[in-house]
């Protein structure tokens, strides 16, 4: 026999076999039909599997204490007076003399 004829012979005998089955086992035998050919159609086309990507851990929490910020006493806000620049804010201040 050919090569096509023996994987004709076990499909009808799989199918067969699961006709008679409960629907969970109708479903697996769906499934693993439908990988073996996945996996067929994927060296056919040259295509190989990519591996799966392990997750990354998730940090730690710093348990470390952090240190204080010093706090800086408040100054009065003034308005600044500041020079221009030159040829970028010619209208910004004027000098007083």
């Amino acid at each position: 026999m050919t090569a096509l004829a023996d994987i004709q012979r076990s499909l009808n005998a799989i199918r067969a076999i699961e006709r008679e089955r409960s629907l969970d086992v109708r479903l697996a035998a769906l499934a693993l039909i439908t990988a073996t050919s996945a996996d067929i159609a994927k060296e056919l086309r040259g295509t190989e599997p990519k591996p799966k990507r392990k997750q990354a851990a998730a940090p730690r929490a710093n348990t470390a204490p952090k240190p204080a910020a010093a706090a800086q006493p408040l100054q009065p806000q003034t308005p600044a007076v500041r020079e221009p620049r030159p040829f970028t804010e010619p209208e910004l201040v004027q000098k007083r003399d």
